[in-house]
């Protein structure tokens, strides 16, 4: 009986899912080359595991392109200064990035200028 009982308790512990620490990798994006650029926000998601926002910037030409410039978590953010009202749509912002190795529209924020002349960077994050 105990053996039966013992068997029973390492199979349920065996059987027992545990969470897995999960991780968003960065390794699509560049971290020797940095790219900057000014335009304005039109949409921010201030979430977690990765906040993000995309921005029209008018290039030389005169075209306006779409940029998605990717970010750290909204708690980290949040930790290092970031306040949910300082980025919204509408705003003049500048971002210096890790461009993204296919897609250069695609960055990884490392520092940005809001309207409000604010700076947050990430490096106060690392």
């Amino acid at each position: 009986m105990r053996s039966i009982l013992l068997a029973c308790i390492i199979f349920a512990t065996l059987a027992t899912s545990l969470p897995a620490p999960a991780h968003h990798s960065t390794a699509n994006f560049d971290s020797e080359k940095t790219a900057t650029v000014t335009g304005v926000v039109t949409y921010f998601a201030f979430t977690n595991p990765h906040s993000y926002f995309d921005m029209d910037v008018v290039d030389e030409k005169g075209t306006k392109r779409q940029y998605k410039i990717f970010t750290v978590a909204k708690v980290v953010m949040t930790r290092n200064g970031w306040e949910a009202g300082d980025l919204k749509a509408g705003d003049k912002v500048t971002v210096i990035g890790n461009p993204d190795r296919k897609d250069p529209r695609y960055m990884y924020l490392q520092k940005v200028t809001f309207a409000s002349g604010k700076e947050w960077s990430r490096e106060r994050v690392f």
